[in-house]
């Protein structure tokens, strides 16, 4: 995918991830469509680029919609936006459980299906999504956030294939700790010692790559690939060694 002079919308664009896949993307030529939700942060992003802005809740039943007629035709999507939530499961309220399947599985559900037939019809495009680890393994008191990863992976994979014929590509990059404001923001700061965070600008840097290369599945850091891989050959032992790690 040629990035240059292509037409990039980007979601979660006020900071962490999305606002360093922004920068990367216009060093590349890209003309920016940034989306957030914090109108402040997002016109400083937008600012510093000469990108547009578009301010939309995704949670919001016409969010993604609103958010793609926004952006107009676009060449490659990128989604960034996301939520967390860390708590026992029986005790997570019924709205934050809504808003985490919202933002992290609908809205790119819908924002991919407004912005694909402009693609497929142009032989040309490209969607690239923010996954998590835990969608591929699983993480005690993160379930819901860990099956709405998951579905994003398996919805990701599957338009793969679908899209072949049309030239369009997909991609997924899969962190699993990135030093951003996602922690407290979840309501529960990291608490393990490995693996280490690692700064936005190295899995922007990432996905960027992927996007120009068409690469298709990355995890960061990509010896966590281990964990998935002992998940599905020997489950027994993946189990020991997650409840080891989830122990007080």
């Amino acid at each position: 995918m040629r990035i240059a002079d292509s037409t990039v919308l980007v979601t979660g664009a006020s900071g962490g991830i999305g606002a360093a896949v922004a920068h990367r993307l216009h060093s590349r030529g890209a003309r920016m469509v940034l989306h957030g939700r914090d109108k402040e942060r997002l016109s400083a992003v937008a600012d510093e680029l000469g990108a547009e802005a578009v301010y939309a809740d995704l949670a919001e039943a016409d969010g993604p919609e609103e958010v793609a007629e926004r952006a107009g035709t676009i060449d490659v999507l990128v989604h960034c936006a996301g939520v967390g939530l860390r708590e026992d499961f029986p005790s997570a309220g019924t709205e934050h459980l809504d808003r985490l399947i919202a933002v992290n599985l609908r809205a790119p559900v819908l924002l991919a299906r407004a912005v694909l037939p402009a693609m497929c019809a142009a032989r040309r495009g490209h969607l690239a999504f923010v996954g998590s680890i835990a969608g591929l393994t699983g993480v005690a008191q993160e379930a819901v956030y860990a099956a709405t990863k998951g579905g994003l992976l398996v919805f990701a994979q599957s338009l793969r294939l679908e899209l072949a014929r049309h030239d369009v590509t997909v991609s997924t990059v899969c962190p699993a700790v990135v030093d951003t404001g996602f922690w407290s923001a979840r309501g529960a700061a990291y608490h393990r010692r490995f693996p280490r965070p690692v700064p936005a600008e190295s899995v922007a840097g990432l996905l960027v790559r992927d996007i120009e290369a068409g690469n298709a599945d990355r995890i960061v850091p990509h010896w966590l690939g281990l964990a998935p891989a002992v998940r599905a050959v020997i489950p027994a032992l993946y189990r020991s060694l997650a409840l080891r790690m989830d122990s007080p």
